[in-house]
């Protein structure tokens, strides 16, 4: 069953000055109990020496005076001192302290000293007794154990109590929050949680807060995208419809039907690149191309993504030409990448129709270059920095072919992004538009570079 960190941090806290004052009360008792023996046996030395040296004046302040003390000397089979005890002392010469049970049962603190008696017929040695009932832990801690207890166990409640308070006072922050998380729920966008309250708190709420702007970013593209999508989904759908409906509406000749067909081919293509296009965007955004990765060839990507788009390419009568100036090797996602570079070079073929189309492979500064130039009209360079947002397309573009997506850019760009480089347009050499999409390169090798030039 779960509890409040409060009431947790309260009985934590409690307990840990509960061990503190039994660990202080303990060890105080201990110095008490040391103390008060200790006092017990000056007091029974000094009885034991003046009744031993009854012509010296013995001075000793003695702390423990409840104990009466009992002086005498000892004799010979005295039964009040075990014999052994009295050997002891007389065979060491110096003050023995024992416990003892006396003949009435009585638990005694008694000290042996002894001394030299000068007689007539030579020197004698003696043994002064001193008792005194023993010093229990009742008599020496006992008061000062009830007191301290008392005060140990109000101080408890008292700390557990102010903790508890300090701790709830300090998670109001924590409550305002959880309420503004219920309102940032059921009110939608817009709302964030208040900053403040103890360090920790604010870094607690400020990483939400982040979360939730990322999460309002992610909600704000997926719609986005899946509206755009959505319209340009039903675009051909509709286009298709149209053009099927008006060839069955009445009888026609082979040639119309042929002709409806040839139109209804390309918008079934132009379908299924939109459909590729979306793929390949929603395994980015899913973050898949971190899966999958494999060792490249740059030449390899080239030459794949050549063939693939060779057909294409030869119905616009575009002449392509592979120039590898670098094969390096990259660590990437294969089908994402010839995706890409497919692409750039459907758009080249697309705007540059009866053109040169070249394909460069160069290795800049750690990175891999595919550089696509084509001779088509290039694009203004007002225009560039927005051709890479998904579904758009330049005036001129949309107005000379409808068949584009808005697609090919964007996607190139979140590939290239996804694999350490970027992807970048300029004007091309041949006199229409450059495309650089740059890869993040492997550690340069020991490799051969094949300086034939390929053309499709």
């Amino acid at each position: 069953m779960s509890s409040s960190v409060a009431r947790q941090v309260a009985v934590s806290g409690a307990a840990i000055l509960i061990g503190a004052l039994v660990v202080v009360g303990v060890g105080t008792g201990v110095v008490l109990h040391t103390r008060a023996v200790g006092a017990l046996d000056q007091a029974l030395l000094a009885a034991a020496l003046g009744h031993a040296h009854p012509e010296v004046e013995v001075a000793v302040q003695v702390e423990h005076t409840r104990s009466p003390i009992e002086a005498w000397l000892a004799r010979p089979e005295d039964p009040r001192v075990p014999g052994e005890a009295m050997r002891r002392a007389l065979s060491g010469e110096r003050p023995l302290f024992f416990d003892h049970r006396g003949p009435d049962d009585r638990d005694q603190r008694i000290v042996l000293l002894p001394f030299e008696v000068e007689r007539p017929d030579g020197e004698s040695h003696g043994l002064a007794v001193a008792a005194a009932p023993r010093v229990t832990l009742g008599d020496s801690v006992g008061p000062f154990a009830l007191v301290y207890s008392a005060i140990a166990a109000l101080a408890a409640v008292v700390a557990m109590l102010l903790q508890g308070r300090s701790v709830r006072r300090a998670f109001r922050p924590l409550d305002r929050a959880r309420d503004e998380a219920a309102a940032v729920l059921g009110h939608g966008q817009g709302a964030r949680l208040t900053e403040a309250g103890p360090v920790e708190v604010r870094a607690l709420v400020a990483a939400m807060n982040a979360l939730l702007d990322r999460l309002q970013a992610s909600h704000e593209t997926q719609a986005r995208f899946t509206a755009e999508a959505a319209h340009e989904l039903r675009t051909p759908v509709t286009t298709m419809l149209g053009e099927l409906d008006v060839a069955l509406r009445v009888p026609r000749e082979a040639a119309e039907y042929r002709s409806t067909l040839e139109s209804t081919r390309e918008e079934v293509t132009r379908l299924r690149h939109l459909v590729e296009g979306l793929t390949a965007l929603a395994r980015i955004d899913a973050g898949q191309i971190d899966h999958g990765r494999e060792r490249l060839r740059a030449t390899e990507l080239a030459v794949g993504a050549l063939r693939q788009e060779e057909r294409g390419l030869a119905l616009a009568g575009c002449r392509a030409r592979l120039e590898v100036d670098d094969d390096s090797e990259i660590d990437g996602h294969r089908a994402l990448l010839e995706v890409a570079l497919s692409n750039l070079l459907r758009n080249a073929a697309r705007h540059a129709p009866g053109g040169e189309v070249v394909m460069r492979v160069v290795r800049q500064e750690g990175q891999v270059s595919f550089i696509v130039d084509d001779a088509g009209p290039g694009v203004p360079e007002a225009e560039r920095a927005v051709l890479f947002d998904r579904f758009t397309r330049g005036h001129d573009a949309r107005r000379r072919d409808r068949s584009g997506l808005g697609l090919g850019l964007p996607l190139a760009r979140e590939v290239a992004r996804r694999h350490g480089g970027d992807c970048a347009l300029g004007a091309s050499p041949l006199g229409g538009l450059r495309v650089t999409l740059s890869i993040r390169a492997l550690p340069r090798a020991e490799v051969e570079i094949d300086d034939t030039l390929g053309e499709v």
